[in-house]
């Protein structure tokens, strides 16, 4: 027995395309992101409190400055604190993130494309097919009733006498 698939493809809805108010909102969630988690922050670590302080008063002086999100760690061996980016590395950090959203969006748009191609070869792969069924299907009927034609021509109708 053979199996068949009779399942016919069909394609329900169209690939979705590129929308600038889409990508602007998946931005500005990923910036939002950035600004209110540890993503816009430096963690300084350090051991003794003399390298820690002066780490500390280095990044402070280059325009950093402390969170006040997150505590600064104060144990001994353990001193750590968050300080926030300054301006000019976080626009810089949030050009990178712009960039990686849009390229994570671009790759999403373009495989909905492709995944809509690969149904519709697979459609119309699906619709040859049964073309190609049907016309076997209809060959071989009309051989078949062309071979019969010539048996009943070879042989005249079979002759049983009445008893």
């Amino acid at each position: 027995m053979t199996n068949t698939n009779t399942d016919k493809i069909v394609i329900k809805g169209i690939p979705a395309k590129f929308d600038p108010n889409e990508l602007e909102r998946r931005q500005q969630q990923s910036q939002w992101a950035y600004t209110q988690t540890s993503q816009c922050c430096e963690i300084i670590r350090a051991a003794i409190p003399f390298n820690f302080l002066s780490v500390i008063a280095e990044k402070i002086n280059a325009g950093y400055e402390l969170s006040s999100k997150y505590p600064i760690t104060m144990e001994s061996l353990n001193y750590s604190a968050h300080l926030v980016k300054p301006p000019a590395m976080q626009k810089a950090d949030i050009a990178i993130i712009n960039n990686d959203v849009r390229t994570a969006y671009k790759a999403e748009l373009e495989a909905d494309h492709a995944k809509y191609q690969n149904l519709l070869l697979e459609q119309l792969l699906q619709a040859e097919e049964q073309k190609q069924v049907k016309a076997a299907a209809s060959a071989k009927e009309k051989l078949l009733a062309r071979l019969q034609k010539e048996v009943a021509d070879c042989y005249a109708p079979l002759v049983f006498p009445e008893a």
